[in-house]
């Protein structure tokens, strides 16, 4: 059965077109898309990398991700992806926004979840990923700079970093203060 998505004008609001998966975006149009980045207790994010025979940039490490099909929320399409992509069940309080953001073609809403299990431990979808990585943030900047992982753009990963050193933070923090005890 064709996936089928929803189409929005460039302010987000939804038209009564519809496009089959392929088709080509009619100028001006958008669709949803959704990118989910896991990462780990010790800040390092899982990429994945695309599977030889997939349409869109075969090969390449990139975000776990997808379109949201028609009439499905980008939130409820981020766990579908991340469950058929990676075998995470998550939960929406799981799942945190990071940023949305207007692209060529979507709307794509960028999540974020913590996940702590090793490589080998995650189910794939073989027909869309090859494989999966931890990765440092100096080690997807050089991938980055030589074309292994896909490059959506400095703002786009200057978000997503500032998030991990948030995120990071926040960790030590809960680590420093956690186990603290008051006298009553």
């Amino acid at each position: 059965m064709p996936e089928i998505w929803d189409l929005y004008d460039a302010d987000g609001n939804k038209m009564e077109q519809t496009l089959v998966r392929g088709e080509e975006v009619p100028q001006g149009l958008y669709h949803i898309g959704v990118h989910i980045w896991p990462i780990n207790h010790s800040g390092s994010f899982l990429i994945q990398k695309r599977a030889d025979n997939v349409q869109w940039k075969p090969g390449i490490w990139a975000a776990t991700g997808g379109s949201a099909v028609s009439g499905e929320e980008p939130l409820t399409a981020a766990i579908r992806e991340l469950h058929e992509e990676l075998g995470i069940s998550a939960a929406p309080e799981d799942m945190h926004l990071l940023f949305r953001m207007r692209r060529t073609i979507s709307f794509c809403s960028v999540y974020s979840i913590r996940v702590d299990r090793p490589e080998d431990e995650f189910v794939l979808q073989k027909e869309e990923v090859a494989e999966v990585r931890w990765c440092t943030i100096p080690r997807m900047m050089h991938m980055i700079r030589t074309g292994q992982l896909y490059n959506y753009g400095d703002a786009y990963y200057h978000t997503l970093f500032e998030y991990r050193n948030s995120f990071m933070e926040r960790n030590r923090y809960k680590k420093r203060h956690g186990k603290r005890r008051y006298n009553s």
